[in-house]
């Protein structure tokens, strides 16, 4: 008879293999149960560190606010201290402006940044401003956004029917002149269909009998522009009272751009030129104060992105700058001729599609076309909320975010 083997050692590694498998699968199970607690600490730590970090950021928004609102601290210089833009900003018509934050010393060990990002062509009015802060790594770190009016131009005010040509002093034409003043029209081609609207307006009408009242014939005697200079008709208007030119009063600047300043437009065309916007960029720039008294031979502007130049008391020092006549400006165009009609005299011109305004008269007319474009004004005209305050800084209401990257 034969005996089976025996079992005892079988018996006993497998007993000895199930045990090491147990306490295997009991150390991984405590293993995996620490590293779940460790993680969950982890993930506690990040999102306190992620609250300390949008906490930072805020605290950075709202110090770039405060240097804003210091005036002890000039805007102007502000917008020198220039900075790559934030991820996602590119294109010229963007002007980033570092504002450095001061250290929050409950949290010292915040990394700040903070970025002033505005659009140069159509809002150069609001600054947005980015706030980030970061709490040493990647996950800890914030981004706040918000939008600010600041009173780096000043509202123009609204113009129901603005004037082809507004003057401050008179017009006469030149002998074998090639004139058109065509003022707007709703219906049909500009200087083809018989308007009522303004052709042209003064603001200083020679008061030639000095009775103190400006007539009819003493307005059609200042504003001596022929039927075939004014081939779409419009009305020539001008003061029903006399008033002083001297000292000479901006009444024709002030009278379409409002509060806006001079040192405001040329900040604004400085600012344009300096990040490269040109008339073939797109956006094209859109602004240009020009100090040169050279001729002017550059076509500008166009239906959808109208120009502004103007001519400064520099330009019109000696002569104010012609435009010549294969040009065409689609805009706006100032002449600062500081109520001298002698620096128009003769004055020679290309096409404008908009508005032509002069600070004083213009005798002896030679060339130019003048077609009324209410967008020609748009190069200037900027968004101010109803009741905005545009002198001082002021935040942009519901303009408040915040992100975690």
């Amino acid at each position: 008879m034969t005996r089976s083997p025996a079992l005892g050692p079988q018996t006993g590694a497998i007993t000895l293999l199930m045990a090491m498998t147990l306490v295997m699968l009991a150390s991984l199970a405590s293993f995996y149960s620490a590293r779940s607690a460790q993680m969950d600490q982890l993930a506690t730590f990040n999102h306190a560190r992620s609250h300390q970090a949008r906490w930072a950021a805020t605290a950075a928004l709202a110090g770039a606010q405060a240097l804003l609102l210091d005036t002890n601290t000039p805007l102007d210089s502000l917008l020198q201290a220039l900075t790559p833009c934030p991820e996602g900003v590119t294109g010229p018509q963007w002007q980033c402006i570092r504002l450095t934050p001061e250290q929050h010393p409950a949290i010292p060990q915040a990394q700040l940044s903070t970025t002033a990002v505005r659009d140069l062509v159509e809002s150069p009015h609001v600054l947005t401003l980015h706030a980030s802060a970061r709490m040493g790594t990647p996950h800890s770190q914030a981004l706040v956004k918000e939008s600010v009016f600041v009173p780096t131009v000043a509202p123009a005010p609204d113009l129901q029917e603005p004037a082809t040509l507004v003057l401050n002093g008179c017009v006469t034409e030149a002998s074998g002149a090639k004139l058109r003043v065509c003022p707007w029209v709703s219906k049909g081609e500009a200087c083809v269909s018989t308007a009522k609207g303004p052709a042209v307006l003064t603001h200083f009408v020679v008061d030639t009998n000095r009775n103190g009242s400006i007539s009819t014939a003493e307005k059609n005697a200042c504003l001596a522009l022929s039927t075939t200079s004014l081939p779409g008709g419009g009305s020539k208007t001008g003061p029903s009272q006399a008033v002083p030119r001297s000292p000479c009063t901006r009444a024709a600047w002030q009278s379409v751009l409002g509060s806006i300043t001079d040192a405001q437009l040329q900040a604004w065309s400085t600012a344009q030129e300096r990040n490269g916007l040109t008339a073939q960029t797109t956006p094209p720039r859109s602004i240009y104060w020009i100090d040169s008294p050279n001729d002017w031979q550059q076509s500008v502007g166009t239906a959808n992105t109208p120009a502004l130049l103007v001519f400064s008391a520099k330009a019109c020092a000696l002569r104010c700058p012609r435009i010549s006549a294969n040009t065409v400006i689609y805009g706006s165009v100032l002449i600062d001729s500081g109520c001298n009609d002698d620096k128009m005299r003769g004055w020679q011109g290309g096409t404008i599609e908009g508005q032509l305004v002069v600070q004083s008269g213009i005798p002896e007319w030679r060339s130019g076309t003048v077609l009324a474009r209410p967008a020609g004004r748009n190069a200037y005209i900027l968004n101010w909320p109803d009741g905005m305050d545009a002198s001082r800084v002021q935040r942009v209401n519901g303009s408040w975010t915040a992100s975690t990257p």
